[in-house]
């Protein structure tokens, strides 16, 4: 898998095959593996990965084909991780539109703690780390809220950066929504049920 920030640059740092073949002969997908459909489909907080799969070669007339579904947590295919010993990473300068933090994090038996930081930064109040609530389980699509507010409006169109604070979890994605329902309004791929275009929100 690759990934770009811009939509025109790819990188693929890991050159781990996503959908593999197998080694033993007969396997459904043991002589040929390739991707199926427009990429992935969206289907609830799950991405679905349609491949199609032959047992054998040309030359094998009884060899037959097969599609496979291969499932991944939405936007999980990375992810930063901490342990007991918490972490901390610091986003680079961003610019967002939204009014709502979202983020997408596994982490049952631990928590996540955000503060906001201005261009030279400064955290800005009231988005400090000790007025975070802190966040906590299993969710694609978690809310993030300080005690005296969750709007982030007055940040809107001004250059911040946004400070995780983990332990005992995985976070794979963080977003900036425009309404309370969390819309990300990001490109969903061959969207999926309940998708009318090609946005998500």
């Amino acid at each position: 898998l690759g990934f770009s920030r811009d939509g025109f640059h790819f990188h693929r740092p890991d050159r781990r095959a996503f959908l593999p073949m197998s080694e033993t002969k007969g396997d459904w997908n043991w002589g040929n593996v390739q991707s199926a459909g427009g990429g992935c489909a969206i289907v609830g907080d799950k991405l679905h990965f349609y491949c199609s799969g032959r047992s054998g070669t040309p030359e094998n007339r009884e060899a037959g084909g097969s599609t496979g579904l291969a499932i991944l947590r939405r936007d999980g295919f990375v992810s930063l991780e901490a342990d007991e010993k918490e972490g901390t990473i610091t986003t680079r300068p961003i610019t967002f539109t939204g009014k709502k933090l979202f983020v997408n994090l596994a982490a049952k038996a631990g928590e996540l703690r955000v503060e906001i930081l201005d261009e030279k930064n400064q955290v800005i109040a009231p988005f400090t780390r000790a007025d975070c609530v802190a966040v906590s389980g299993d969710s694609t699509k978690q809310a993030v809220a300080w005690k005296a507010t969750d709007d982030l409006s007055s940040l809107k169109g001004k250059t911040v950066r946004f400070r995780f604070h983990l332990k005992n979890g995985k976070l794979f994605a963080f977003w900036v929504s425009p309404d309370i329902q969390g819309s990300s309004r990001g490109f969903v791929a061959a969207g999926g049920p309940g998708y009318e275009n090609h946005r998500d929100g």
